[in-house]
């Protein structure tokens, strides 16, 4: 299902996902959304101790690509959390 719906939203998609595995799209996905995203980096910080305890919760992380508003949320969150701090953004 997701290669379809990228290979039409932008057709350099349509190449990768030829080469790349599902989970491996939704990676790129996760870090495409967590480059656009409008959190500020204390706001990604609190998201991403949300989606450690969800992971506690429920055995895995949670999905960028889910259905569930809060659970994209909190995917979001952690790789904007991820990004920033490789920006040395936090102490």
């Amino acid at each position: 299902m997701l290669p379809s719906i990228v290979g039409h939203a932008v057709p350099a998609y349509s190449i990768l996902a030829k080469t790349m595995s599902e989970e491996s799209l939704k990676q790129v996905a996760a870090a495409i959304a967590a480059k656009r995203t409008s959190l500020t980096p204390e706001e990604a910080k609190e998201l991403a101790v949300r989606a450690v305890r969800f992971k506690k919760e429920r055995g895995r992380l949670p999905s960028i690509s889910s259905t569930d508003a809060w659970e994209r949320r909190m995917a979001e969150g952690a790789a904007a959390f991820v990004r920033f701090k490789d920006e040395d953004r936090y102490e």
